[in-house]
């Protein structure tokens, strides 16, 4: 299991090159015999996540927000994981950079078969890279399904409200479509309400909703 995190600028160590940066679970996990061979697979994860390998030796401060990004997710590859857990990782990133993320995402995964655990609140962005979707309110998920499903038949009042703030854009859908308006204050996750934790703020609360 790797992680890729949210921050491309303070996740990578200043101090040090983006190929030792991506070599160094190599040298962790014991992957490579000599140095020859960390410095052709460090060029080779480079060319995997579409970095030129003649910027091994550069620093992370050389790099756009885009291309660190490509770094840690280089570094993420590099142990040959099974699952990638990726923390917002294009929330940072301009949007026309979020895309070519999310592409490179796809293309590794169909070439690798890696697993990734995407945590987002972009909704649009969730819906490109997700196979199976699970919706969560302080911790407790609300309601799990497939991407299709969920955004053409959503079930729960939580999960409907999430997607009627994705905008749309043409204009004419936009303005004819109802936007929900959750009411109240989110409660705290350190002592959430009991029963169903949405319950104070849903528009279809029972009675029951409170008494699980």
């Amino acid at each position: 299991v790797q992680l890729l995190f949210q921050d491309p600028f303070g996740s990578l160590d200043p101090r040090q090159s983006a190929g030792s940066i991506v070599g160094e679970p190599l040298k962790v996990h014991h992957l490579v015999n000599s140095n020859h061979d960390y410095r052709v697979k460090v060029e080779e994860i480079f060319r995997n996540v579409k970095l030129d390998p003649s910027m091994v030796d550069r620093f992370p401060h050389e790099f756009s927000g885009g291309q660190r990004q490509r770094i840690g997710l280089a570094r993420a590859l590099a142990a040959d994981p099974s699952l990638i857990v990726c923390d917002e990782p294009v929330s940072a990133l301009d949007v026309s950079i979020q895309a070519q993320m999310i592409n490179l995402l796809e293309e590794l995964q169909e070439a690798s078969g890696v697993a990734y655990l995407f945590i987002a609140h972009d909704l649009s962005v969730v819906w490109n890279i997700s196979q199976q979707i699970v919706v969560m309110y302080l911790g407790h998920i609300m309601e799990v399904a497939s991407g299709e499903e969920l955004y053409e038949n959503p079930l729960h009042p939580y999960t409907k409200a999430l997607l009627s703030a994705v905008p749309i854009p043409d204009p004419f859908v936009e303005r004819k479509r109802e936007r929900i308006i959750l009411k109240g204050d989110v409660p705290s996750p350190v002592n959430p309400p009991p029963g169903c934790c949405f319950h104070p703020r849903c528009p279809l609360a029972v009675k029951e909703c409170s008494q699980w």
